[in-house]
């Protein structure tokens, strides 16, 4: 099988070898294997691969004969059933026709009926196949010998590995032999594991007698050794049908169920699969496979090894369903243990974890209703668990049949005569502890200022000190707390939230013997060499205690907790008192009186959860930049289609002896990005309409205008939308614009949002600098000015200059108004279709064309990465309260607004409406700074 499968050129150097040919002392000559080879790993997996590589062309002509050969073939044999004759030889033609057709030849055809050994084999053998005794009809398939003429499974024991005296009992084995000669009987199914138990058993009672390998067995185990060897021929004439079904006439019309039976003893446990069919009154029931294993050398009791047997049962008969091609309609588990029984049915949690986890692993694969229980000496199983001196190997007997009580109706199975019982020993052990945590009287985490927290104790203890002094008849403290009360009221939560923490440093500080000895290193206090003061308090035993110029709580500072309640009020009041920040200056002052683990860690968490550090350092955050709008992309569209407008200056000019001021109105080309100029008088709404008229007059209407929300914009469109609903008003608006003229506004303090035409005003400006000196000009000279500036814009670049190629200049806005980058004509169309050109299209619709198409090649890839904002930012959502950012006011005078309203673009908010205390306005998010606090809507 191996050699039929080719190996790739390059794969071939993988398999080389030497060859000497007779000269022993000449060189070696190289081969390499062009075919898959023996010894190499890789080759069955290969083999397998091609072989099914192959089958799967025919999946569609043979599905059957593909589905043999992909699940029915081990390596280079194939092993099926069919009902009929007739099926035989038509899945076996099949068969060895799609294995010829990938190059492999199937031979040696062994079957239990003549007609298809003489149509596999050919006429040739059919004689000799007929008329062949029984010892020349066993096959070895797969490791079991099959007589093809019985079409039965029978034994072979191989007598000459063996010495005759071994064999014969009258010499004592050593414990190898025993292994030897059991290792010897191949059983893969375990149908004669009832027999071979008896030799596992024998095995372990060696090894508890601690018998070294070479060693003679003792003489009691030589007694055992004897009685199983008696039983050891009968073996040989043991038949085991391989057909299932002797009586039904055929699987499809039977019921087909599953029977499994487990159990277990202290020697052993076992496990039996049975099939049982059922066709109208007729029942047969058939072994399947068995499995049985000895018990644990380390005691275990009875029910766990039942419970042990039950988990191996429902693996074996998962293996065993998965593997049957048939429908199986029942499957049904029997064990004579009701400790089984009791603990499936109950809930697993309960018990120990030996039976918890088999138990919940048991539950998991099967049915708990699946579950019934059997009478001891009805129980299959039970023959495979102990020691027997007599065994029926007969074909006859319930290990190869079944119980009597599975021939019978489901009416007359046994059933469990009384209530089930569990061990005890078996459930987990529960231990309830109750005890009272006393509730301190007064609760800190209620409290969210620590002066405030002092007063209330320095009362609540004067209080309680007011009842004794009461009963002593002293007189009473009244008045505003004093200093000393103060004290008492911090060095009462000091002992508490020690207490909380560290409670064992606490009280091994407080016994009379060494502190340093009886804390011990792992605690995080060791280091610091605490003691416990006069007053209850543990403090750090510092190094400058005599140093007279600190004072005692800088010398010995009090130990706190860093994630208690007290320790989080005393860092708020000094982060409070210093102004919510200075830092470093807290933590030093903490440091005088405290001594608190990852000090830093602690005031930064502090820091974070200030609402008031929150407003003051809350920045707002930018969304992922939007994608480009479709005005943008417009190709193939005239210049000027999408219109981007905005006002610059004012620039001063002279009007005879005054001075006066222009504004420059600079409206874009969204797609192509060429500009046009026009100069406005004012910023009123009138002067926008001519200029916007000035501009149509020239470059054509637009379908759209873009800008922000300036007061000459929004007139403008207004005027715009009165024309459309009255045509015989405002004349002069509707002839410079159509009805399908739309407007569309940016949001107020966005101007990022109008960056195409922005970055143009900023190249306008420069170079109106460079070309007025710092003067003022007239009307005239600065019309000429501007649009010299617009010419010049518009021969600027949009793509790379092109540095290897001369003759491919870059492209431009100019390209696209007067077909070249500085008005003039091609000289020649080298690249022109001059077909297309006698069919009488004009050269400008073709140049117009040939720029478009460079604009979608060199252009839009050019705009196509995203700047900055790459990240998806969390979308403002209504109810938020949020900062307006102003960057020409102070932090200080930012309004705080809530949102009320929302516009999304790609999953991202791109403006939202806040309204604030004094009107509702309308920002972009990038200028929206989200508070840590939500006000629900009502």
């Amino acid at each position: 099988m191996f050699h039929q499968v080719d190996i790739n050129p390059e794969d071939q150097q993988c398999q080389r070898f030497l060859w000497r040919d007779r000269d022993e002392h000449g060189d070696p000559s190289i081969y390499v294997m062009q075919v898959m080879t023996f010894g190499a790993s890789c080759s069955p997996a290969t083999a397998q691969f091609v072989k099914n590589k192959n089958a799967e062309r025919f999946e569609e002509e043979y599905p059957t004969a593909v589905a043999v050969i992909k699940k029915r073939h081990y390596v280079d044999d194939m092993v099926f059933s069919v009902e009929t004759e007739q099926e035989a030889v038509e899945l076996a033609e099949s068969v060895r026709f799609i294995h010829m057709e990938g190059g492999f030849e199937i031979r040696n055809w062994v079957s239990n009926s003549p007609l298809v050994l003489s149509t596999m084999n050919g006429d040739e053998s059919t004689e000799k196949d007929l008329n062949i005794s029984a010892e020349m009809a066993s096959q070895k398939i797969l490791g079991m010998w099959w007589d093809t003429k019985d079409d039965v499974f029978k034994y072979k024991i191989c007598w000459t590995r063996f010495d005759s005296a071994l064999l014969d009992g009258s010499r004592c084995p050593t414990k190898r032999e025993i292994l030897r000669t059991l290792m010897t009987i191949y059983d893969p199914l375990g149908l004669i594991d009832h027999f071979l138990v008896l030799l596992k058993i024998l095995l372990q009672e060696v090894w508890r007698a601690n018998v070294d390998w070479d060693e003679r067995i003792p003489d009691n185990l030589f007694e055992k050794w004897r009685d199983w060897l008696q039983l050891l021929p009968e073996v040989e004439k043991l038949r085991i049908p391989r057909c299932y079904r002797q009586v039904v006439s055929s699987l499809g019309a039977a019921s087909v169920e599953i029977h499994v039976f487990v159990d277990a003893s202290e020697s052993a446990m076992a496990a039996a699969v049975f099939l049982r069919l059922v066709e109208g009154n007729q029942v047969e029931c058939s072994l399947i496979a068995a499995k049985t294993r000895v018990a644990p050398l380390k005691y275990t009791s009875i029910p766990r090894l039942e419970l042990q047997a039950a988990v191996f049962g429902c693996r074996l008969a998962k293996n065993v369903i998965g593997n049957l091609t048939v429908n199986i309609s029942k499957c049904t588990y029997w064990t004579d243990s009701r400790n089984v029984l009791c603990w499936l049915r109950a809930d697993h949690k309960r018990y120990s974890a030996f039976v918890g986890s088999r138990v919940s692993e048991i539950q998991e694969s099967t049915d708990v209703r699946e579950w019934r229980w059997v009478p001891t000496r009805s129980n299959v199983a039970d023959d495979g668990t102990r020691w027997r001196d007599r065994i029926d190997l007969s074909a006859s007997n319930r290990w190869f049949k079944a119980p009597e009580f599975l021939m019978q109706a489901e009416e007359d199975w046994p059933t469990l005569p009384q209530k089930l019982l569990s061990t005890e020993e078996e459930m987990r052990p529960s231990l309830l502890l109750h005890f009272k945590v006393p509730e301190p009287a007064i609760d800190v985490g209620r409290f969210s200022s620590w002066r405030r927290l002092l007063a209330v104790t320095g009362y609540v203890l004067r209080f309680c000190l007011n009842l004794q002094r009461r009963r002593s008849q002293h007189p009473l403290r009244t008045g505003p707390l004093s200093s000393e009360e103060l004290r008492e009221a911090e060095e009462h939560h000091y002992r508490q939230a020690q207490q909380d923490v560290y409670q064992d440093e606490v009280a091994a500080l407080e016994t009379k013997e060494s502190t340093i000895k009886r804390i011990p290193k792992t605690s995080p206090l060791y280091k610091l060499s605490p003691f416990v003061d006069e007053s209850g308090v543990m403090r750090m035993k510092g190094r400058t205690t005599v140093c007279a110029y600190l004072h005692s709580d800088a010398k010995n500072p009090v130990i706190l907790p860093p994630k208690h309640p007290v320790t989080s009020l005393i860092l708020v009041h000094y982060h409070e008192k210093f102004l919510q920040r200075n830092y470093e200056i807290v933590v030093n002052e903490v440091r005088q009186k405290y001594s608190i683990f990852r000090l830093r860690q602690a005031l930064t968490a502090i820091r974070r959860s200030c609402q008031w550090c929150k407003n003051r350092d809350v920045l707002p955050q930018p969304p992922e930049m939007a994608d480009l709008p479709a005005a943008r992309l417009s190709a193939y569209t005239r210049p000027f289609a999408h219109v981007g407008v905005d006002y610059f200056g004012p620039i001063e000019v002279t009007v005879g002896r005054r001075v006066e001021k222009r504004w420059g109105v600079l409206l874009t080309c969204l797609t192509v990005r060429a500009v046009h100029i026009e100069v406005a008088h004012s910023l009123t709404t009138s002067s926008c309409i001519m200029a916007l008229r000035n501009f149509t007059a020239r470059r054509g209407t637009p379908v759209s205008f873009y800008s922000d929300r300036g007061t000459n914009f929004v007139g403008a469109n207004r005027e715009l939308q009165e024309a459309m609903e009255a045509v015989n008003q405002n004349q002069l608006m509707r002839e410079f614009v159509t009805s399908s003229t739309a407007w569309q506004f940016n949001p107020p303090a966005a101007p990022h949002m109008g960056g195409s035409w922005e970055r143009l005003i900023q190249s306008v400006k420069r170079n109106l600098m460079e070309v007025l000196h710092a003067r003022r000009p007239t009307d005239e000279e600065l019309r000429n000015a501007l649009t010299e500036i617009e010419g010049v814009l518009n021969t600027r670049p949009l793509t790379h200059v092109p540095i290897d190629d001369e003759a491919a200049p870059a492209l431009t806005p100019n390209h696209f108004l007067l077909g070249s980058s500085d008005g003039s004509k091609p000289l020649s169309l080298v690249d022109a279709d001059t077909a297309a050109l006698r069919r009488g299209h004009p050269t400008s619709q073709w140049l117009a064309n040939l720029f478009w198409k460079r604009w979608v090649r060199d252009y839009l890839p050019d705009i196509t990465r995203r700047t900055k904002w790459h990240e998806q930012a969390k979308p403002l959502q209504v109810g938020d309260v949020v900062v307006i950012v102003d960057p020409e006011h102070p932090r200080s005078c930012w309004p705080k607004g809530r949102v009320i309203g929302v516009t999304s673009s790609g999953r991202q908010t791109r403006k939202a409406t806040v309204q604030i205390l004094h009107g509702i306005y309308e920002r972009p998010t990038v200028k929206l700074a989200v508070l840590d606090v939500r006000r629900e809507m009502e």
